[in-house]
């Protein structure tokens, strides 16, 4: 596994310990040592992150290609390009997959090329993600959420990631925020703050009527604005129910 993000990494991990059948035997945050790690432990899939630390991606690709015997890779990315995505196929990858995902579903997309496999594009995927973020971002902008707001980007990544890994509700400060800080260049103490201002603005000036729909007694004048968590939590609950994600 190459990868940045340490917390996705330990998910990933415990998940894959807790199946029982998926062994990790190497863990990279950067990707300068990772072809003759990949060559030493003799890992039949790597999972990798598009843009690893320290070298160019897409190198490191054809590079661990061109390694006997050929690893099954997996590439995973944040941003939502095809192009890069359907490059990364040509160059050899054999499955993409955008963040963020259900890690369970990962695992059995591991399993099915444990054997052998042609290079797949996660296309239908990542409709379906398109269309979850299209519905959280429906919401936000029901609710009066400023777009032009910090705070409006890091709603919709916090309920998008929180749509589809509820524990990040439970490790809000020490997982969430963080992994948004990470894709934005920022702290995760100004994606708190940013959230934060873009909740208050939108309990004060938005729509009251969506508002008192969707938030209840959270609005009520004895309770006060509902925190970061519980307005995203809220959110997220609604979209799993429109959408049928679990």
């Amino acid at each position: 596994m190459i990868d940045s993000d340490r917390t996705f990494c330990e998910r990933v991990s415990e998940e894959a310990r807790l199946a029982g059948d998926i062994d990790i035997v190497a863990v990279l945050h950067d990707g300068r040592e990772a072809v003759p790690k990949v060559r030493r432990s003799g890992a039949q899939l790597v999972l990798m992150e598009l843009e690893p630390p320290g070298v160019d991606g897409f190198e490191l690709l054809q590079r661990l290609c061109s390694e006997p015997p050929r690893p099954k890779i997996f590439v995973t990315a944040y941003a939502s390009d095809e192009s890069e995505l359907a490059r990364a196929v040509s160059l050899g990858a054999h499955y993409c997959i955008i963040k963020p995902f259900d890690i369970a579903t990962l695992l059995r997309r591991m399993r099915q090329f444990a054997g052998s496999g042609p290079a797949l594009l996660a296309a239908g995927e990542e409709a379906r993600r398109r269309e979850v973020l299209r519905v959280v971002a429906e919401r936000l902008n029901r609710l009066g959420v400023p777009g032009h707001f910090k705070g409006y980007q890091y709603l919709l990544d916090a309920v998008l990631m929180v749509v589809y890994d509820r524990t990040l509700l439970h490790t809000v400060t020490k997982d969430l925020y963080p992994s948004i800080a990470r894709r934005h260049n920022t702290s995760p103490e100004r994606v708190e703050r940013a959230i934060r201002n873009a909740v208050e603005v939108t309990m004060t000036r938005g729509n009251l009527e969506e508002i008192q729909r969707v938030f209840g007694y959270l609005v009520d004048s004895g309770k006060g604005k509902p925190s970061n968590s519980s307005f995203i939590g809220r959110l997220a609950d609604q979209v799993c129910i429109e959408m049928r994600v679990s």
